[in-house]
C-alpha cells in the first residue's frame, strides 16, 4: 500500500489534529497567550521536583524503585492531576 493511498483512506484521521489544534484553552500571561498544557507541564515539573525532594528528605526515595522510572512517572502524575483540577470542565 502506497503512502498516498493510505492517506486517501483516512482523511479524517489526518485532518483531525489540524482541526482540533485550536480547541485547547489559552491563558494570557503578561499579554502573551500560552496553551494551558504548557503551563500544566511546567507546573507539574515543579511539583514533581518538590515531591521528589520531599521523598528524598524523608528517606522514602530509595524504597520506590529506579529513579529513571519514578521521576518521569511522578511528573506525569502531577501534570495530569493539575490539568484535571483546573481544566476538566
Amino acid at each position: 500500500m502506497t503512502p498516498f493511498r493510505l492517506f486517501r483512506s483516512f482523511p479524517l484521521a489526518y485532518s483531525a489534529p489540524l482541526l482540533l489544534a485550536g480547541c485547547d484553552p489559552m491563558l494570557s500571561l503578561h499579554g502573551s497567550f500560552w496553551p494551558a498544557w504548557i503551563i500544566c507541564i511546567l507546573t507539574g515539573l515543579a511539583a514533581s521536583v518538590a515531591l521528589m525532594w520531599q521523598l528524598a528528605r524523608v528517606g522514602l526515595a530509595p524504597h520506590l524503585g529506579p529513579p529513571l522510572l519514578i521521576a518521569p512517572s511522578l511528573w506525569a502524575l502531577c501534570t495530569f492531576v493539575i490539568w484535571l483540577l483546573f481544566y476538566a470542565s
